[in-house]
């Protein structure tokens, strides 16, 4: 057999670019040898891009210059700003990521879907469309919580927007060719999060009752439950007599994130991210104080309905905050991808309660880098500070 470390270098750069098509294939490539290790780090790329270009990158918020339309794009690899764009539609609107889209929601409750990168925008339905009038009893800057694609629109028209919004936090979807916003029924309390996985949506309300949609189903106004997040079941907690309910609730209090991936055997499982960043008031402060001070993860069996609490992630990155959450494999025994962390949360700053309550503005304060072995805190991003309560940074995964 022959020996693979001794392939030459500019063939190894070669395949590098040209052949791998996943991040992880890229991690398992440096991992080989030193030789391979060195080609890979050189590059910085396959599949003709760079891999800032691959992995979340931070859309900063928007100037406050009036005048001023561009969005800048920071780059934890490059550790520097990548991409300066003019953007002039998402001037002065809220804006959510997933997959690499935007959707930017306006005063006036106009919505659509942008492709920073390409510029390919699609309008989708007002809020005047949702259920109940519900758009016109609630503040047009927090009516929309959370926003997750089903795929990228620009690979198929066959996608679905599903959103976490209104008074009461439901999930409502829309459809190519629907002209309003369809809810779905199901609703035990305000749902916190929403994501996407093989062909459903899954998602889980603030008192940890975790729930799969099929809106391509012959039910798809209906959901269906799969776990409750408690520290006892129903019949324990009513025997062992504890009166506090919220004692019982692992999420109460926090702020939620789902995260799907595969774990290493057939199962798949679902990563449920607690976040303590709720604004509280200090005994001598008149106004509200917000903050991250730490996160937990939950790990969900999906076909079996039990979940566990884990303490690592071993050699993956999570990343999250007003963006679908999303997981990233970044290293392998040998290799990592530069500027990502395995075992550590991302996060951006996404308290939209304490916006409202606090006179300055602070949206974007609230960022860093959480160490889940140590529990401490790290600045990611070392540039200006850049807030806005309109519309602060968020990560954006480009797609070119």
């Amino acid at each position: 057999m022959g020996d693979w470390s001794k392939l030459q270098h500019d063939l190894l750069e070669l395949i590098a670019q040209q052949h791998l098509t996943k991040l992880e294939d890229y991690v398992a490539f440096g991992a080989v040898c030193t030789s391979w290790r060195a080609a890979a780090a050189k590059r910085k790329n396959f599949k003709g891009l760079k891999l800032w270009q691959q992995i979340p990158c931070l859309m900063l918020a928007e100037s406050e210059d009036e005048n001023d339309n561009h969005r800048e794009f920071y780059s934890l690899i490059e550790k520097e700003i990548v991409a300066k764009i003019s953007l002039p539609k998402l001037k002065g609107k809220k804006c959510y990521e997933s997959l690499g889209w935007l959707l930017a929601v306006g005063q006036e409750g106009d919505m659509t879907l942008l492709n920073p990168f390409s510029d390919v925008e699609i309008p989708l339905p007002p809020g005047t469309t949702f259920p109940d009038d519900d758009w016109l009893n609630t503040d047009p800057e927090i009516f929309v919580e959370i926003f997750v694609l089903s795929t990228r629109p620009s690979e198929t028209s066959d996608f679905v927007v599903m959103l976490v919004c209104g008074s009461v936090g439901y999930l409502a979807f829309w459809r190519q060719g629907d002209q309003n916003w369809t809810k779905i029924e199901t609703h035990n309390a305000a749902y916190s999060a929403v994501n996407y996985h093989n062909g459903q949506f899954y998602a889980i309300d603030c008192t940890g009752n975790l729930v799969a949609c099929d809106v391509s189903g012959p039910n798809p106004t209906k959901a269906r439950m799969i776990t409750q997040l408690v520290r006892y079941s129903e019949e324990s907690y009513r025997d062992q007599h504890l009166r506090d309910y919220h004692s019982n609730l692992i999420v109460d209090f926090k702020h939620l994130y789902l995260v799907l991936e595969s774990s290493s055997s057939d199962k798949e499982s679902l990563l449920v991210v607690t976040r303590d960043n709720y604004s509280h008031y200090a005994d001598d402060d008149d106004q509200p104080n917000y903050g991250t001070t730490e996160f937990k993860l939950y790990e969900v069996d999906l076909s079996g309905g039990t979940w566990k609490e884990i303490h690592s992630l071993g050699n993956k990155a999570v990343f999250v905050g007003h963006s679908a959450s999303t997981s990233l494999q970044v290293s392998s025994n040998k290799f990592s991808l530069p500027g990502i962390q395995p075992n550590h949360i991302y996060f951006t700053d996404d308290c939209w309660d304490a916006y409202k309550s606090i006179q300055e503005v602070t949206g974007g304060k609230d960022m860093g880098v959480y160490n889940l072995e140590t529990g401490t805190i790290q600045p990611f991003y070392q540039g200006p500070r850049r807030l806005s309560n309109i519309s602060p940074s968020i990560w954006i995964t480009p797609k070119f």
